[in-house]
């Protein structure tokens, strides 16, 4: 078995983690595919107007941010383990409601809008576990690339088994088979995940006043909200106007998304693996700029070929910047504010999500497509830059 793992994954997986790994797995079976498909849930299953599914997606990414910072800094209280088991169960419990009561409009919303709170401890915190179990700095970006792999296998499970829920049954059947590998998930959780005692957080030193002061730190976390920016831009930019604008089929576009998790799969510990030994400033920097900087193609050819080719070159660079730039974080925060680091960290997420949209189809509408492109490059290389600044001021503070 080992063997045949080294060879489809490329080397081995990182020692220590598969109680981390086995939880990445199950949230992103479950609840990452409820996010993939409630869009089309809420057209198609409650019938919502267009208009409606934009105002739930601007109001829930600035709740789930705040959320995912909590839970980390929760957890620096609280321990980690009751909180993903707490999260993974009510948000079964959430699904189940959405199932009963989702016919009321208002209270669909609401729901809808609860899961990606209660969801947060178990999105974020798995990262947080990766630094608190791997005790050595340098085996952690090898651990942090094992969680990356496990969760696209979870991404390339959840979505077809979705999909055939759907299709065999209902949108009830949907909500009621992600609430089951939810309790799922709190099995194994409650089973094989250590529990570990957290050195509490002083009263008088709050942990976003201390985050605030700690400048390395500040500058990782504007290089990786720059990063989720171009990130956003590939999920749900780039989409957008490949079919609106290019031309290009929504199925064809559902064939070619699936390569990003094959590439993870197949590549992930591959790739950790050969720049190891790129300094760690130039290897984030490097990165980052390759998850924007494609994005000039388009302003010469958006053929199929080419939107292929963009999307291998971003997820190298995506392959490289989400491990690094976690471990990065990893070992600037100090042990005892660990979660409130990494929770401030997966909290870059909503943000991004929430202006790179905007702004990039405002600025579609009003100077063209090339413009857009043109924007996320220049994001690429601001990443870069604060991304290299970050790593070089926590080396200089150490020596």
């Amino acid at each position: 078995m080992s063997r045949l793992t080294r060879i489809v994954l490329g080397d081995e997986p990182a020692a220590g983690v598969a109680p981390v790994a086995a939880i990445s797995f199950t949230y992103y079976v479950s609840f990452s595919t409820f996010w993939v498909y409630v869009g089309i849930y809420a057209v198609r299953g409650l019938h919502w107007p267009t208009s409606r599914v934009g105002l739930l997606f601007l109001a829930s990414a600035p709740l789930a941010a705040a959320a995912n910072y909590l839970s980390g800094r929760l957890s620096d209280r609280l321990g980690r383990k009751r909180l993903i088991v707490g999260s993974f169960v009510a948000s079964a419990v959430n699904m189940a409601l959405l199932a009963w009561l989702g016919d009321t409009t208002a209270v669909a919303f609401v729901l809808v809008l609860a899961q990606g709170v209660i969801g947060a401890p178990a999105f974020s915190l798995d990262r947080v576990l990766v630094a608190d179990l791997v005790t050595d700095p340098a085996k952690r970006e090898h651990a942090y690339a094992t969680l990356r792999v496990a969760s696209n296998l979870g991404v390339l499970v959840g979505p077809p088994l979705a999909a055939l829920l759907v299709y065999l049954g209902s949108w009830t059947a949907f909500l009621l088979g992600i609430a089951a590998v939810g309790l799922v998930g709190a099995l194994v959780t409650i089973e094989f995940l250590p529990a570990r005692t957290v050195t509490p957080v002083a009263e008088h030193q709050p942990g976003l006043r201390h985050v605030a002061r700690d400048r390395p730190f500040v500058l990782l976390l504007l290089s990786c909200l720059l990063a989720y920016g171009d990130y956003c831009a590939f999920e749900t930019v780039l989409p957008v106007i490949a079919v609106t604008v290019y031309g290009l089929g929504s199925s064809t576009w559902g064939l070619l998304i699936a390569i990003s998790p094959l590439l993870v799969v197949l590549g992930q510990l591959r790739l950790t693996r050969a720049t190891s030994r790129i300094p760690t400033a130039e290897r984030l920097a490097g990165a980052t700029l390759l998850m924007g900087l494609p994005f000039l193609a388009l302003l010469r050819a958006h053929s199929v070929l080419a939107i292929v080719l963009l999307i291998v070159v971003f997820m190298l660079g995506e392959m490289v910047w989400m491990p690094t730039s976690q471990t990065v974080a990893a070992r600037l925060a100090p042990e005892e504010l660990r979660g409130t680091y990494l929770g401030a960290l997966a909290a870059m997420t909503g943000p991004a999500w929430t202006l790179a949209p905007f702004v990039a189809f405002s600025l579609r509408d009003h100077a063209g497509v090339h413009a857009v492109w043109i924007l996320f490059a220049g994001i690429a290389v601001a990443a870069a830059v604060t991304g290299a600044a970050a790593v070089h001021a926590a080396e200089a503070r150490e020596a």
